[in-house]
Parts: structure tokens; sequence; C-alpha cells
């Protein structure tokens, strides 16, 4: 009898060391895919690339800059563009910035500036650079509110370089690989 509870126990224990083992085990996690490499090649003339990158910009109501932007040198900056407000401020400003540490604030806004810089390497490839400029409004005690430079962790870039480089070339370059070309909340 005592060999039988035995078995049944030891049965019992190795049931519930596997449940436990497989909660910890998540076999259909997707992986993250790697950001693009910035800067990208891409096989097209700079030309193009120019027209279609304003064409996007356009589509998805991003103000290019005309007085800082030098299309004949290849580089499109565009104006800041507010991304979020009120609550949710500190939590978009941290998905795409590293805000600085040194104290604690009350975020109530977030915008960027995106840079394009295209370099030609030859009469068919350039190279597309992206770059971007987060800031963060914050609120003062006596309602001086001002803007914070933060240092970008790169999503906002590879989203945009993913976004630009998927329309130019026909391809589906977004993480969540869903047909569908956007370029943060914009579907173009």
């Amino acid at each position: 009898m005592r060999s039988i509870l035995r078995l049944v126990w030891l049965g019992f224990a190795v049931s519930c060391l596997g449940q436990a083992a497989q909660g910890q085990i998540q076999i259909d996690r997707p992986k993250q895919e790697p950001p693009l490499p910035n800067p990208y090649t891409i096989a097209v003339p700079r030309e193009q690339v120019i027209k279609i990158a304003k064409e996007v910009f356009t589509a998805c109501k991003i103000p290019v800059d005309d007085e800082a932007s030098k299309p004949p040198d290849a580089r499109l900056v565009t104006r800041y563009v507010i991304f979020t407000k009120g609550v949710t401020a500190k939590d978009d400003l941290e998905h795409l910035a590293t805000l600085p540490a040194s104290d604690v604030r009350y975020w109530i806004q977030g915008r960027y500036t995106l840079e394009l810089n295209l370099l030609p390497l030859d009469s068919k490839r350039s190279q597309l650079q992206v770059t971007a400029h987060i800031q963060g409004r914050i609120s003062g005690v006596m309602n001086d509110e001002k803007w914070i430079d933060s240092v970008s962790n790169g999503r906002l870039e590879d989203e945009v370089l993913r976004g630009l480089a998927g329309k130019i070339l026909g391809l589906d370059l977004s993480i969540k690989g869903n047909n569908r070309r956007r370029l943060l909340n914009c579907e173009y």
C-alpha cells in the first residue's frame, strides 16, 4: 500500500513540476526583429527617394521645413510634430526616447522633428539616413512650461526608415508584417 501511495505522490509531484516548467516557456512568442541599418542603402536614385519621402510626409501631415531643408544637397528636415499630449505623454516619450532621470517631472506633451540625409553612392543607389530629435514639455512650479531635449532610442528612426524604404521598394518592411505601410499612426 505504501509503494502505491509513493507512486501516486511521485506522479503528482512530476506533473506539478511539469506544469510549472511549461508555464515558463513560451514557444509561440515572436522574436524581435533587429532594426534596419541606419544609414540604409537603397537601389534607387537620390532624386526619386526625395520625391517619395515628400509624398509620404505630405500624406501623413508631417510638414517639411523648406528653410532648413536643402533639396539640392539631399537633406530634408521636418517641422516639429506633436505626437502626444496629456496623461500618456510620459509613457509615449519613454517609448521613443530616454528621458532625463535627474528629477521627477510632469510631462505634458511630446514632439519630434525628423532629418533625412541622402547620400548618392552611384547613379542607381543611395543611402538614406534618418535622425530624430525628440523633446518633451514639462509643467513647472509657476506654470513655467519648457521643452526638454531627450535622447532618441532609435525606435522612431527605425519606424520612419522602414516606412520610407517599404514605400520606395514596394515591400512590407513593417515589424508586425501586416501588409500595411505605416509611418507612426499614419497609414499610406
